[in-house]
Formats: structure tokens, C-alpha cells, sequence
């Protein structure tokens, strides 16, 4: 049975986080990392929800191949120019690191997906590092799923490319922490790494794209999302620059919201699926009665409704008015002391290797819902 506990925070956690890089833990009386509370879990639960993640990884890759084979891509708002690079990667198969499921489970029935974060998922240090630490630290007597340090360093080995560099939107600290934990895991792996600022992206005459030394640049993660970069005026020099791209541009079928209602169209009725649909008569034609509306391309919350007959019961920050929408029946999330979670499954190449948990007093998971460390009991 899934429980929220209550634990003795540790007395010097905000120097322990911040030395282990996460220098972001909360806004004046408002935390973000949660020290006195975190989730208990039994292994079965656990491994019902690693075994959930393992299948809608299986489930996406088969979504993605229909989606390129029966050309697909106009249903999810990818235009002509940029379908053809996302086809091409996808054939060639493009180097991915990780991505992050987000699920809804009250302990009942089986995990159903909200949505998949497969391009630029955050909340990554806090899921390897910083709750492990707690971990020791709290409940060295228990368990956690979580293996992630470990499978990002084998993940970054599998690269022949020696130097790799890291950018992200600089002014945006929790993309920096982001980007710095990548990159250690990197130079773990025996990597050369540089971090830098999106802006700072040069491009040679000779076609190469550059870094702040104006050396060719290998490999570069980008925590940036590919619909932000393929309205950047260096698109249209990636061409055969695509590969050196991590997360690459074909992980643009999966991190948007669009890949629900094709995934419940191929897979009807699967039961880690919510029924989800492109139109909402479509899903109130298939008896259901309470739903929610999701932009395409939104981000934390942002521009997400809650229905009820029509009527709305909660919606998320202004944003994304503009999007094409979906619409996905509505699933109840674990809830406890007045708060709701969503489960984070962290995928590292084709496996399952961590979980995390966000809780919000909204039943819409925002930018500032808490994160919440947890144990297997």
C-alpha cells in the first residue's frame, strides 16, 4: 500500500543537496525538494510501475515506426521540412540518452501514461542523486528504484565521439543543474565535456556547427526542445549535422502530447492507456464523461484543463493557447494530506532505471510541484 510518511529532516540537508548540485531546492517558505515527507512503496508496487514504463517504452518505438511508415506527421503539427529529418533519424536510428514517463496510480488497477518527457526532461538530478543520498542518509534499511547514475554513465560509454558538449538556455538555473549532472555522468564515462549557453552555438564555413573554442563540435546535448530549434535560424543548416543532435530530432514523435491519441488508436483499450482522441466528441462519443484537454507542444501544466461534462473543474498556468489540443479521460492520482503525485519512470536507453514522485495540492502537476523523495518497504 502506497503511503506519504512523515520523517526527522536532516539537520544540514540544504548544505548536502546543494553540494550535490542542487542549488535550486525551494522558494522562500514555498520547498520544492521535500525533506520531512516521502512516499513508501512495496517492491510489487514498485515493480508494477517499472514494468508499466518498460511497456510504454515498447508501445512508443512501435508508435513511432507507424508513424513514419504511414506518414503520420502532420497529425502531429510537424511540418513537411522538419518531418523529413525527423524520418531520417528515426531510419538511422539516432543516438537517444533518456527520457521520462509521467504516470498516474493510486495503488489500484494497473499505472496509466499521462505523457511522455522524452526530449527534455528535468527533475533528473534530484531523481538520481539527490533522493539516493537521502536514501543513506534517512533509510539506509530500505530499497529505492534507482539505478540511474549508473545506466547514464554505461549510456555515455556507448558514444565513440571523445568530446561532448552540453547547452541549454544559460539564465535558466534548473536547465544548468541539469546539464552539469549530465555532464559528470559524461566525464564519469571517461568524456571530455563543456557546458554552454544555446547562444553560444557557432557555425563554421565549413559547415560544422562550433562551440565557444570555435572547434567542431561532436556530440552536443541540448536541453532545449526541438520545436524551439526548429524555429531557430540555424535550422536549416543542420542537414548532415542532425547525428551529432542528442536527444535527437526524431524523440519530436514522442514528446508530444499528440503521441496519445496514436498510441490509443493502435493499441485500443490497452490497459496502461487512457482512451484519447484528437476531438472531444470523438471521446465523449466513447462514454466519457470526465477529461482533460492538453495542448501539443505544453510544458509544466501549462495551458492543461480538467473536465467534467463540459464544465471546467481546474486548469493549469496561462500558455499555449495557440496549440492544437487532445483530449485523454481523466485518471485519479495517488492523493494524500491534501496533495496529488504523479510518478516519474526514468528510461536510460531501452531500460527502466528510476522512479520519482511530484506532488501538487492541484490536481495539475505546475512548475513548482514538490518532488518527493521515496523508499521500497
Amino acid at each position: 500500500m502506497i503511503q506519504l510518511q512523515t520523517n526527522t529532516p536532516r539537520s544540514d540537508w540544504q548544505q548536502q543537496v546543494e553540494e550535490a548540485g542542487l542549488i535550486w531546492h525551494g522558494a522562500g517558505s514555498e520547498p520544492y525538494w521535500t525533506e520531512g515527507q516521502h512516499l513508501a512503496i512495496s517492491l510489487p508496487e514498485a515493480e508494477t510501475l517499472e514494468d508499466a514504463a518498460t511497456e510504454l517504452h515498447a508501445l512508443c518505438l512501435e508508435a513511432c515506426e507507424q508513424i513514419v511508415r504511414r506518414d503520420w506527421f502532420g497529425r502531429l503539427a510537424i511540418p513537411d521540412p522538419v518531418a523529413a529529418q525527423v524520418q531520417t533519424s528515426w531510419m538511422a536510428k539516432d543516438f537517444s540518452i533518456y527520457g521520462r514517463f509521467d504516470l498516474a496510480w493510486d495503488g489500484t488497477g494497473t499505472p496509466k501514461l499521462l505523457e511522455y518527457n522524452a526530449d527534455t526532461p528535468t527533475s533528473l538530478l534530484e531523481a538520481s542523486v539527490i533522493q539516493w543520498d537521502w536514501l543513506e542518509a534517512v533509510a539506509p534499511q530500505s530499497d529505492q528504484l534507482n539505478s540511474i547514475h549508473e545506466a547514464l554513465i554505461d549510456r555515455w560509454k556507448l558514444i565513440p565521439e571523445y568530446r561532448i558538449h552540453f547547452a541549454c538556455s544559460w539564465e535558466n538555473l534548473e536547465d544548468r543543474q541539469t546539464i552539469a549532472y549530465l555532464a559528470e555522468t559524461a566525464e564519469q564515462a571517461g568524456k571530455t565535456v563543456e557546458l554552454m549557453d544555446m547562444e553560444e552555438i557557432g557555425f563554421s564555413p565549413a559547415g560544422r556547427f562550433t562551440g565557444l573554442d570555435e572547434i567542431p563540435i561532436e556530440k552536443l546535448f541540448k536541453l532545449y526542445p526541438w520545436e524551439w530549434m526548429v524555429r531557430e535560424p540555424f535550422f536549416g543548416e543542420i542537414g548532415q549535422e542532425r547525428s551529432r543532435f542528442i536527444e535527437p530530432i526524431w524523440k519530436m514523435m514522442l514528446s508530444n502530447k499528440a503521441i496519445l491519441p496514436i498510441l490509443w488508436e493502435l493499441n485500443p483499450g490497452h490497459p496502461i492507456l487512457l482512451p484519447a482522441t484528437f476531438s472531444k466528441e470523438t471521446l465523449c462519443a466513447q462514454g466519457v464523461s470526465r477529461w482533460v484537454e492538453k495542448p501539443f507542444f505544453g510544458r509544466e501544466g501549462a495551458g492543461i484543463a480538467l473536465m467534467d461534462r463540459n464544465q471546467q473543474t481546474c486548469v493549469g498556468a496561462d500558455g499555449y493557447q495557440d496549440n492544437p489540443r487532445v483530449f485523454q479521460k481523466h485518471a485519479n492520482l495517488f492523493t494524500a494530506s491534501q496533495m496529488h503525485f504523479v510518478w516519474g519512470l526514468w528510461m536510460v536507453g531501452d531500460g527502466c532505471h528510476g522512479l520519482s514522485a511530484r506532488g501538487d495540492t492541484s490536481p495539475i502537476t505546475g512548475n513548482l510541484s514538490r518532488f518527493f523523495p521515496h523508499k521500497i518497504v
